[in-house]
């Protein structure tokens, strides 16, 4: 990774069907295997698991930002843990139908409401985001029976050089079933675990509203799915944007093609939104990003990204939510 800003754009990077070479496969084994692995046996131990995020295998390449090799696990591990017949996901967000009117119209209302705000000259300089993705790894170990989010705190400093840190949060579970396969696979977490880091923008401070639109295109690929994952969220982690600014990021996903206005809705943190969907033009497997903002402040509240259609390998039902990031401060 360049950067902490590549490193937390995991959950915003696209889904793609892949598969892996032999020798990648062969050389991804001899390193699981290495790890230590731990089976439970009666009475559920207790310990802390290591936590990394890569890639997901064969049924998953992550692309852009992450740009992380496609391995499957699945098909590399000893059977030695119960698996679950389709991996755990959160639920889908609701959103309501909207009215006749186009992305581009509505992003221009959200645009003129935001730049005549009056806000605070002096910028926050801590970040907070949720965040999940179905490439989550425990222990060197693919997460399939439980959605475990992760906390991210970042903390920018004026000259661009970042710190931060990822906390891993309590597993959530649809249900019994997945709860006490969870325990059967992984024992039981009790305590978050963290990972800590420095890192640097590769973008630099976001500039006036004039230049807002080239710099949102630094690293942005063609397609509209690929500006809001790869660029638009990304630099949103770690960016305080003004009123004016914001206004000028409107305008410029506004100008993007298949952008669609859905309707409003509420995020994962019980914030009211517009939500803006575009399906995927760049991906194997079929899917839509989903943009939700604050209508009244004009900020981006979240993003997550859904399967829409036959999930090939990936053993999940669809449609499934399959990243999502959840903007809290900043």
């Amino acid at each position: 990774m360049r950067d902490v800003e590549e490193t937390l754009a995991a959950a915003g990077s696209r889904i793609q069907v892949a598969h892996a070479l032999p020798e990648e496969r062969e050389a991804l084994l001899e390193r699981i295997l290495s790890e230590p692995q731990s089976r439970t046996r009666g009475k559920v131990r207790r310990r802390k698991a290591s936590r990394r995020r890569v890639g997901l295998t064969v049924a998953l390449a992550v692309t852009g930002a992450l740009a992380a090799t496609a391995v499957v696990v699945s098909d590399l591990l000893p059977g030695s843990y119960p698996e679950p017949a389709y991996g755990a996901t959160p639920p889908m967000l609701k959103i309501s139908s909207a009215r006749d009117l186009s992305a581009r119209a509505e992003l221009e209302a959200v645009a003129r409401r935001t730049e005549r705000l009056k806000e605070p000259t002096s910028s926050s300089d801590h970040f907070v985001q949720e965040t999940w993705s179905l490439s989550t790894r425990i222990g060197g170990r693919q997460i399939t029976s439980a959605v475990v989010p992760e906390r991210r705190d970042s903390w920018k400093s004026a000259d661009g050089t970042i710190k931060w840190s990822v906390r891993a949060e309590d597993p959530q579970f649809q249900n019994a079933k997945q709860k006490e396969m969870w325990q059967e696979q992984w024992d039981s977490i009790d305590e978050p675990t963290t990972r800590t880091g420095n890192g640097g923008s590769s973008y630099g401070n976001p500039p006036g509203p004039d230049g807002m639109r080239k710099w949102l295109a630094k690293g942005s690929p063609g397609d509209t799915a690929g500006f809001i994952s790869e660029s638009l969220v990304q630099k949103m982690m770690t960016n305080h944007l003004s009123p004016r600014q914001r206004a000028a990021v409107l305008r410029a996903l506004a100008a993007k093609k298949g952008l669609r206005f859905s309707g409003s809705t509420t995020d994962r943190a019980g914030r009211e939104g517009v939500a803006f969907t575009v399906e995927s033009t760049n991906s194997v497997v079929p899917s839509k990003h989903i943009l939700i903002i604050d209508p009244r402040l004009g900020r981006v509240l979240a993003y997550e990204e859904v399967l829409t259609g036959d999930p090939g390998m990936l053993k999940v039902k669809t449609p499934a939510v399959v990243n999502y990031v959840t903007f809290l401060k900043g």
